[in-house]
């Protein structure tokens, strides 16, 4: 009699092993534990990241992303207007800016519009702000004659420099009844293109360096509770972006 083992049919009969569950259980977990610490490497690289991005939207878009919490001003339906942008200066004074600032204010100083163009700062570099009655005929986007000239003084400081610009289209809150703009969205946005035109297409700025944007009356800088505060929320303004990177190594002739 062999100890351990029995014969059938002249062969030597193993006995069944009832714990190799073990060894398929010890690689399960060990795999496991390998997941979860890989796992948690990438949440904790994700969590950089996203602390990083969400830096860099609360700078964009003044919200704090990790919050939620956008700033009062530019909630959809905010009863109250934003600051007025001349109000809102940036830290870092941009010395190119600055001079660019101190010359179309000269070039102003005595004209018998200057209460129609303002210049001022914000946080994006230089605001040129012309009055909309200024520029355009109630309801309508072809410039008047006799705001050309103005255009054309801004035009030529806007040559001596490289930085890009923004062309921004605004309305007051009072419906628009007409065919052709059906809202203030289009005449805002065909104001500011009409404006972007006459940069590019007259006075020779080059066409890479502007865009155009409308706003409607969604960006009011004084209430539209009077004829006086919604003739400043009618306006355009030409931003010269001092954050943009330079097109070219000279300015334009």
């Amino acid at each position: 009699m062999a100890h351990g083992r029995r014969r059938k049919g002249g062969h030597a009969e193993a006995h069944e092993n009832h714990e190799r569950w073990l060894i398929s259980y010890a690689d399960f977990i060990t795999l496991l534990m390998v997941f979860f610490v890989v796992m948690y490497s990438m949440s904790s690289a994700d969590s950089e990241k996203f602390k990083k991005i969400s830096q860099s939207l609360s700078q964009a878009f003044n919200v704090d992303v990790l919050k939620g919490a956008p700033d009062a001003g530019l909630m959809d339906g905010a009863q109250t207007p934003v600051a007025p942008i001349d109000d809102l200066i940036a830290d870092k004074e941009v010395p190119q800016v600055q001079r660019l600032k101190t010359k179309i204010e000269a070039l102003l100083e005595g004209s018998s519009q200057t209460p129609d163009v303002t210049v001022g700062r914000d946080k994006e570099g230089l605001v040129i702000r012309l009055s909309g009655s200024y520029l355009f005929d109630s309801g309508r986007a072809e410039l008047k004659p006799n705001s050309l000239a103005v255009l054309d003084t801004i035009a030529n400081e806007l040559r001596t420099v490289p930085n890009d610009i923004r062309v921004d289209g605004h309305t007051d809150s009072t419906p628009i009844d007409s065919p052709r703009y059906p809202t203030n969205w289009e005449l805002s946005s065909a104001r500011a293109l009409a404006v972007t035109r006459y940069l590019t297409e007259t006075d020779g700025i080059r066409a890479g360096r502007v865009m155009a944007a409308g706003f409607g009356e969604f960006r009011p800088i004084a209430p539209n509770d009077t004829r006086e505060h919604r003739a400043q929320n009618r306006r355009v303004e030409i931003h010269v972006l001092s954050s943009s990177t330079p097109q070219g190594s000279s300015a334009e002739s």
